[in-house]
């Protein structure tokens, strides 16, 4: 049911999701980071638990526990580095998980740019993401969340017998 929870708000909702051209892992991401922020903004809701489950879902039994480790730890240093708080859009309300907020849309450019090792570009959305209070670490935990999550998972070698 749309706008059940306190966090849904028909106004100020960001951007659509579907004009950044985000690709599924991407998209995965940001379900996973937005369940994150959830446990933070009402523990009782058990947010932690879902983003586990969405990475598992996304990216296997086997990448997926290390991809929600690496998302909880690039939102506990952003956590750590930014003044005010992080604005997200919640994952629970259909019509407001369609969106991303000027917070969300900085974090995923500087993502990208991680992902693509532009690190100049990657340390200067995370300087404004982190309201200028040295984003330097918040981008090397990106970078690793990119290796990890965007970065196309190794081909198995098979057995030719």
């Amino acid at each position: 049911m749309p706008h059940d929870t306190p966090s849904c708000s028909l106004s100020e909702r960001g951007t659509p999701v579907a004009a950044l051209g985000l690709g599924a892992d991407e998209r995965a991401v940001l379900a996973i980071l937005r369940h994150y922020c959830v446990s933070f903004a009402a523990p009782a809701r058990e947010g932690w638990i879902v983003a586990i489950r969405a990475a598992l879902d996304a990216f296997g039994e086997a990448r997926g526990p290390h991809v929600a480790v690496a998302t909880l730890a690039a939102l506990q240093v952003l956590r750590r580095t930014r003044a005010s708080g992080f604005r997200f859009n919640t994952p629970d309300c259909p019509d407001c998980s369609a969106f991303v907020t000027g917070h969300e849309r900085l974090l995923i450019a500087a993502l990208r740019a991680a992902a693509s090792g532009r690190d100049d570009a990657a340390r200067a959305h995370a300087d404004l993401l982190c309201e200028g209070n040295g984003g330097g670490r918040v981008a090397a935990a990106l970078a690793v969340l990119a290796r990890t999550a965007l970065e196309p998972a190794p081909v198995p070698v098979s057995d030719p017998a």
